[in-house]
């Protein structure tokens, strides 16, 4: 395979310099030097990655090229994924790091953990080679994807806002992604400016999983009816994540360290709060506990049940196993904690529907006996006392 070419056309040298000034304004900006901005390029040998090994070539001195070996695919095809990502930084004169990570057996989501492995994968590799940051080759495209994935299945203005274009990775480590403003016509561009031959996978063209039914039929029908809507996805995705900041800010101040270990939320607090900042305090309390581990298991119908308890005025005691977390909502207060089973390393139970413990399930059954109970000596009233509506979600 020939090696690739200095770029080739204006166009393409324009979108590599663009990646050069967004990473270079994501790793400390025009203050620092090349050399402080030591970065780790993750490659799989695809378009994407390699367009952002082929931008950074001029600054082969500071940047190592990583490629993770996974179990998802083939043997074979994974090796020869590796193989291509290491002859394109040896053409162009870069170091190489190859790291490996196997999840196939692992329980619970497939995707999600192999890209949890990987990015602990990268994480180290840029420790190893003296890299303070991870760059990844996220495009507009992928936001696009993103943001339509997220916005099928009921996402609010946190999951909305896409992708972030700098995020901590680990200890020492900040992820950042450069090209979140190329297209993938224009990475590929780069790539056919270089003459280098980029990798196909088939899985981005199976079109039973929704993220390449998305990139294969959706995406190219709106923009052929709105040429350009990238850059527009990109900008509202950036309005939603300021907007999810200010909920999260508000959010904060609902939840309380516990001496125990656990957190608390304040729930006279919580009351008087909107939903969604409830919510969102349920998502930090439940991070809290279990070390960021179970915010992809926190769905929007288990989160609102939650919310529902928090904010109603019943009492007695109700719980939820969620996340990997026991919320316990009472009269004194809503308590989290670690899930029993969690805590003692194996997998916790996921709560149905956003419903709760068997316990909490017997505890709600008596108290609605004793409601009619109640009703039928007042004339009908439980107990005097109008219910407050549910929170929004």
């Amino acid at each position: 395979m020939p090696g690739p070419s200095n770029l080739r056309g204006s166009s393409a040298a324009a979108t590599a310099r663009r990646i050069v000034r967004a990473w270079r304004e994501l790793t400390g900006g025009s203050g620092v030097r090349d050399g402080a901005r030591r970065t780790l390029v993750a490659c799989s040998g695809g378009a994407d990655s390699s367009a952002l090994v082929l931008a950074l070539r001029g600054r082969a001195g500071h940047v190592v090229v990583g490629h993770v070996v996974h179990d998802m695919r083939g043997r074979r095809a994974a090796l020869a994924d590796c193989a291509r990502a290491a002859r394109l930084a040896d053409a162009l004169g870069m170091a190489f790091a190859r790291g490996e990570v196997r999840t196939r057996e692992m329980p619970g989501n497939a995707e999600a953990n192999a890209r949890r492995a990987r990015y602990e994968a990268l994480a180290a590799l840029a420790r190893e080679h003296g890299c303070s940051y991870v760059a990844v080759a996220h495009h507009a495209d992928d936001q696009c994807e993103t943001v339509l994935m997220r916005l099928v299945r009921g996402a609010g203005a946190a999951g909305l806002a896409g992708m972030p274009a700098r995020r901590r990775l680990g200890p020492g480590v900040v992820l950042v992604r450069p090209m979140l403003g190329v297209t993938r016509a224009e990475a590929e561009a780069v790539c056919r400016g270089a003459g280098w031959a980029w990798a196909k996978d088939a899985t981005n063209r199976d079109t039973t999983r929704l993220r390449a039914g998305l990139r294969e039929t959706v995406l190219p029908a709106i923009g052929a009816l709105a040429p350009g809507f990238q850059s527009r996805v990109a900008r509202t995705a950036g309005v939603l994540r300021e907007t999810a900041g200010l909920v999260r800010a508000r959010a904060r101040r609902l939840v309380v360290e516990d001496a125990g270990g656990g957190v608390r939320i304040e729930r006279d607090a919580a009351r008087r709060a909107r939903g969604v900042v409830v919510g969102e305090a349920v998502r930090i309390a439940v991070g809290r506990v279990c070390a960021g581990a179970g915010r992809d298991r926190l769905s929007a119908r288990a989160v609102g049940a939650i919310v529902r308890a928090i904010c109603d005025e019943r009492g007695g005691v109700r719980r939820f196993v969620i996340g990997g977390a026991e919320v316990e909502v009472s009269g004194a207060g809503v308590a989290v904690r670690r899930a029993a089973r969690e805590a003692r390393g194996g997998r916790s139970p996921r709560t149905s529907r956003g419903s709760g413990s068997g316990d909490a399930r017997s505890t709600r059954r008596t108290r609605r006996v004793r409601a009619r109970a109640s009703a039928s000596a007042s004339g009908g009233r439980r107990g005097g006392r109008t219910r407050r509506p549910s929170p929004p979600r």
